[in-house]
């Protein structure tokens, strides 16, 4: 008997934990992602293999992720000339921050040696 009240007790509390924990998953108010979006026309198969190589340290600093990376399958409108990259953020304010470092531009010079690129950066929604 004694161990069947520990159960329910047990179970009791981890319901109620979970009940207030849950909420606390979801987002800040106002603490929306951010995504990079690259269009890349890569023009030095290598040279951009080389940018690739080194974008996930440059990325690490500011929270930032490879999302995807591909030629897209376009269904509806002109596609991009090449491959699409979308990197996530957690804020807009750390996309722009990777944007304008150090890190970032030493990076792109390397991408605009193997490639043309537009780049611009959207806020995500919840």
């Amino acid at each position: 008997m004694k161990q069947s009240a520990l159960l329910v007790l047990t179970l009791v509390a981890g319901i109620a934990i979970g009940a207030w924990g849950i909420p606390s998953l979801h987002a800040q108010p106002g603490a929306q992602g951010a995504y990079v979006v690259m269009e890349t026309h890569v023009t030095d198969p290598a040279g951009f293999t080389e940018y690739v190589r080194h974008e996930p340290a440059a990325l690490g600093a500011y929270h930032g992720s490879i999302l995807a990376r591909a030629l897209p399958d376009v269904h509806e409108g002109t596609p991009p000339d090449g491959v699409v990259t979308l990197l996530g953020f957690p804020t807009a304010q750390a996309a722009n921050q990777w944007f304008n470092s150090p890190e970032q531009a030493s990076l792109a010079a390397l991408r605009e040696k193997a490639a043309t690129s537009r780049v611009y950066i959207i806020s995500g929604t919840h």
